[in-house]
């Protein structure tokens, strides 16, 4: 029974313990974002189809979200990552679904608030995804021009944002005009419109309320038109 107990504590316990030691290295190990040709897009890592597997050398990498796709096209439905900064095109929000004790729009296996693809940390103020890449993961859309001069993985018109994120203690709402008319490119309206029998959902930028007087309010209105263009003649 000593030789057994002697043998447990010299070999066994230790190699447990390195084994383990090794198993949370290789979870918490963070790839990096590195973007030589300032595309936007992660030149280390990209998982465009959310199958799980890196598509810059296709290996698997380690993560917590399961693979739907119900509309049978070959990608992930519940989440993408295009331009490879770890955080999911699909929805950007702190959010964990399942309640795993995970958050489900980010790659961080050992759930420590670092994002295991680019390093940066996180919480529930955001996940930080218009930090890096060409998607715009707070408003799920794609930069339309994206322009990283300085090389480090922002698109330029961010930098302003990223400051106010680091000096306020809370949660931000985001403002975003691409286009430069002073409306919020989020502010979108779902319209369906019919032409030729064709139903067809447009996104357009909100437009102000149609001044419209109810029918007998136009009606009084009318007459007192009448009334005013029958004194004149």
């Amino acid at each position: 029974m000593l030789f057994f107990i002697v043998l447990l504590i010299t070999f066994i316990l230790p190699a447990a313990t390195l084994h383990a030691q090794q198993e949370q290295t290789a979870a918490t190990e963070v790839i990096g974002y590195i973007d030589e040709d300032k595309d936007g897009r992660n030149d280390l890592f990209r998982d465009s189809d959310g199958d799980g597997i890196n598509d810059i050398g296709l290996r698997p990498y380690r993560h917590h979200f399961t693979f739907v796709d119900e509309d049978k096209d070959g990608r992930n439905d519940l989440f993408r990552d295009s331009d490879g900064d770890g955080v999911n095109d699909l929805d950007g929000r702190y959010f964990d679904r399942d309640r795993d004790g995970y958050i489900d729009n980010i790659v961080d296996f050992d759930g420590d608030n670092i994002n295991d693809i680019t390093g940066e940390q996180y919480g529930p103020r955001g996940l930080k995804g218009y930090r890096f890449g060409h998607i715009f993961e707070e408003r799920r859309r794609p930069v339309k021009r994206f322009f990283d001069e300085d090389g480090d993985g922002m698109h330029d018109l961010f930098k302003r944002l990223h400051q106010r994120m680091l000096m306020h203690d809370r949660r931000m709402d985001f403002f975003f005009d691409e286009d430069g008319d002073g409306i919020d490119d989020a502010r979108l309206l779902h319209r369906k419109t019919k032409a030729l029998g064709r139903m067809m959902k447009h996104r357009s930028k909100m437009e102000p309320p149609r001044k419209v007087l109810p029918s007998n309010l136009r009606r009084d209105e009318q007459r007192g038109n009448d009334h005013k263009k029958g004194g004149q003649k």
